[in-house]
């Protein structure tokens, strides 16, 4: 009897134990992608939402490549791959569509062979960007297939390691349950619409926890106006945005053509501004820090009580770099050969920022400071006046600065 009970004891209290799942150890990131990704998406998921018409297809690629845009959020077929690398736009591949002749599901046991034989094929293809996995809220991938997305990751890594994997969610909302390193660590909020609280509170987490797993930052920013999704997109960048997709759509038509009637015709001053600096914005990886000015205004340039705002870091007194005037976030990067990086956010997105940057004349006293120029994508040395330089920062607008021959 008292074996009995015993036995019936340890069976109710294992029963009571949580089981874990198999654990999938974190290994190294997929490679990272070659440059800032500005990505076309008209939606993902059940069917191939493009043309099946390779010309109007190609036409919209070059459109696309005219208004800054160089990724597409697209069904993978052979001859898109070829027009994309014809036309330099790299290829995000949506395997999650499962309809009509797509099939291309990775939650789908009967459709998963075609996945993963599409991923074996493209490794180090040139015209691929890399693999979309997810878009929402990350609960609401559960476990399809009996697999948690740690092992979905996994997958895709397996049979391609060549190009990066997008999993995005809602805000921060269990973005740190998965362990497996996809490269691309995604989110949605938009902020302009649902309230600014959490704007830079998510852009902090997500820059220490893409260091921690050795990715970057993807957003889907919400199509709004020029102000907004500039602002947004700049204010992201100092943080390490490297993939931003639109949503949803662009500013084309059916045919494939510019539509400037499109509700989206802002992205292509917005991308025209931009794609000079897609190159560098990679090279630079991710920040080593990121400092704000105090602010007299608020992003919609209402008054406010001055202070550094949202709760993001002041610049420290015996830093290299001092904000002399001016009102913008800053982050700061370094180049693979050691020169410094600095890219700058205005925090108003609608006054322009007459800028002043004061450069510590000890380490600096022999350094170069260039801005890249966004209309001719070519660097322009920023001349030193009295141990400082100056510049007007746009509205909205953000810029990169490279500085050559700081003492370490």
């Amino acid at each position: 009897m008292t074996t009995n009970r015993t036995v019936l004891f340890t069976v109710v209290l294992l029963l009571c134990v949580p089981v874990a799942s198999a654990e999938v150890k974190p290994n190294k990131p997929p490679a990272p992608p070659k440059e800032f990704a500005a990505v076309l998406s008209p939606g993902y998921g059940t069917v191939d939402h493009f043309s099946s018409d390779p010309k109007v297809f190609e036409n919209l690629l070059v459109n696309m490549k005219k208004t800054g845009f160089n990724t597409i959020h697209c069904v993978y077929r052979d001859w898109r791959v070829k027009l994309c690398r014809k036309h330099g736009v790299k290829m995000m591949v949506d395997i999650l569509a499962w309809k009509d002749d797509v099939k291309m599901d990775i939650r789908r046991p009967a459709q998963r062979p075609t996945v993963e034989a599409l991923c074996r094929k493209l490794r180090g293809e040139e015209g691929v960007w890399g693999y979309n996995l997810w878009n929402e809220k990350l609960p609401y991938f559960g476990y399809p297939d009996k697999k948690n997305i740690d092992q979905y990751i996994a997958m895709i890594k397996k049979w391609d390691p060549t190009h990066p994997v997008w999993v995005g969610t809602y805000r921060v909302s269990y973005a740190n349950a998965f362990k497996e390193k996809p490269g691309i660590h995604a989110y949605y909020d938009y902020h302009w619409q649902r309230g600014f609280l959490w704007h830079f509170a998510d852009l902090q987490w997500y820059m220490g926890h893409c260091k921690n797993m050795d990715g970057h930052i993807g957003r889907w920013v919400l199509g709004s106006n020029y102000n907004w999704n500039s602002y947004t997109l700049n204010t992201s960048i100092p943080f390490g945005l490297k993939v931003c997709i639109w949503f949803i759509g662009g500013p084309f038509d059916k045919d494939g053509n510019i539509d400037p009637k499109h509700r989206f015709y802002h992205l292509v001053k917005i991308g025209q501004e931009r794609k000079a600096l897609y190159s560098d914005l990679m090279k630079i990886g991710r920040p080593l820090a990121v400092y704000s000015t105090p602010t007299t205004k608020t992003e919609s340039n209402k008054d406010k009580k001055i202070d550094v705002p949202w709760r993001l870091p002041p610049f420290p007194k015996e830093h290299w770099l001092q904000v002399g005037a001016g009102e913008a976030v800053l982050g700061f990067f370094k180049y693979p050969n050691g020169d410094d990086a600095v890219y700058l956010a205005n925090h108003n997105a609608f006054s322009p920022q007459n800028m002043t940057l004061a450069l510590d004349a000890e380490s600096c006293a022999k350094a170069t400071i260039e801005l890249l120029d966004r209309k001719t994508g070519k660097w322009r040395v920023l001349e030193v006046k009295n141990g400082s330089v100056s510049f007007k920062l746009p509205a909205a607008g953000g810029e990169l600065l490279r500085i050559k021959g700081r003492s370490k």
